[in-house]
């Protein structure tokens, strides 16, 4: 990687905009799902276990889309299954905001689910196939953007309609639906975007024509069969894993553990996930100049220290309050530089086109499965030992640095950087 990267043109440009609009309805799925639970929870009368029934299926059907929506995109073409995805995704948050049963209410979120993890892998193999790798960085690292964006939107919005009850959950999914509904539009029905995307895919080929790189025919299962992919598929799910978990309980509970756990007010809750959020979007915005450069391990490095550093201090003074509100909001602040933008772009990297989307989307769908799992028991863990389970996240962060520089050193060792 050179200081000086390749300009994106505003054909890349648009390409990446409408396919990152996948990862802003990915985020606002899962977050407007939390911010409708407590209105279902008298709406429609859901006991404890319906509820967290709700929100694990919701992951669980995001990880089973995306492992059947990557070897569907792989077989079936990528657009068309892509395109596929963000109409569901529309049907799915429809019904899910006009739900006025909780059958209605579970088919909404199985649709929605399934297609909202399916479009994630297949979003990323579009992506690639149809750029530079010298763009991967940024092209990736601004679909994350938009995930972040998808976060702190339904935020606003639960905020803005939080005295409406079901008019606050038909607002948040509405908007869903309208977003996906006018993506799916412009994919489908904008001759010039059709255009520019065809021409993309033609360049990208020829590229890889010239510089002798012609695409490996090359299956699934014969991923499993070759040390080099298999070692780079157990690493990569690895290092998201152990990355995601903290992620994920923190994206999921940071309200519940100040509110319940360290019994804190919600606005006090509120004001630091809004306030964590802000500076992740920040580092997003920062990531996506550097992420193609060679600035991109430096930070990365920078990042992990940082991070496990702050759940270092969390669990060391686990009974302070603040000192776990200053190490949460620093996480916040470099999770990304050392996380999720890094595994998509390394999937990107270490496989084969034809079969990126099917690999990427075992991969995460795997992650997001072993996710789900231990959300279940996350609440139970925060009320057994605050300190505990603050070692436990340290232990993650840990692991997922500790792996990302030997994911680094493979890169080397094969050339790939």
């Amino acid at each position: 990687m050179d200081a000086k990267v390749e300009k994106m043109d505003s054909k890349t440009r648009g390409l990446v905009l409408v396919a990152g609009v996948a990862s802003y309805l990915d985020s606002s799925l899962l977050v407007s799902l939390g911010i409708a639970l407590p209105i279902w929870v008298n709406t429609l009368s859901l006991s404890a276990i319906m509820t967290g029934f709700l929100s694990t299926l919701l992951t669980l059907m995001v990880a089973l889309g995306s492992v059947v929506g990557g070897w569907l995109s792989d077989r079936f073409g990528r657009v068309r299954v892509f395109n596929l995805d963000i109409l569901f995704v529309a049907v799915g948050a429809i019904i899910i905001a006009f739900a006025t049963n909780i059958g209605l209410l579970l088919i909404g979120i199985v649709l929605a689910g399934l297609a909202s993890g399916a479009d994630l892998p297949t979003s990323l193999a579009v992506i690639s196939e149809r750029t530079s790798s010298k763009m991967y960085g940024r092209a990736i690292t601004i679909t994350q953007i938009f995930w972040t964006i998808g976060i702190l939107m339904s935020q606003f919005i639960g905020f803005l309609t939080a005295g409406m009850t079901v008019g606050s959950v038909q607002s948040i999914f509405g908007i869903i639906a309208v977003v996906a509904f006018i993506n799916w539009c412009i994919r489908v029905f904008s001759k010039k975007f059709r255009e520019n995307e065809e021409e993309l895919e033609k360049k990208a080929k020829k590229n890889m024509e010239v510089s002798g790189n012609e695409m490996e025919k090359i299956g699934v299962l014969d991923i499993l069969k070759k040390k080099q992919y298999l070692v780079a598929l157990i690493m990569l799910t690895l290092f998201y894993l152990f990355w995601n978990l903290p992620a994920n309980t923190w994206g999921s509970f940071v309200n519940y553990f100040l509110e319940t756990v360290s019994g804190k007010s919600q606005a006090y809750a509120t004001l630091v996930a809004l306030v964590a959020n802000i500076f992740n979007l920040l580092s997003n915005i920062i990531y996506v100049k550097l992420s193609d450069t060679k600035y991109r391990y430096p930070v990365m490095y920078l990042a992990i220290v940082i991070g496990t550093l702050a759940f270092f201090c969390a669990g060391t003074w686990s009974s302070i309050w603040w000192v776990f509100t200053i190490a949460y909001v620093i996480y916040s602040a470099t999770n990304t530089l050392c996380g999720e933008p890094i595994y998509k772009i390394w999937t990107q990297t270490f496989y084969p086109v034809e079969v990126r989307a099917s690999i990427t989307g075992v991969s995460y769908g795997f992650v997001r499965f072993i996710t789900a799992i231990f959300s279940l028991f996350t609440p139970l863990l925060m009320h057994w030992s605050v300190s505990n389970f603050l070692w436990i996240i340290f232990g993650c962060s840990l692991s997922s640095g500790v792996l990302a520089i030997l994911i680094v050193r493979m890169l080397h060792n094969r050339g790939l950087e």
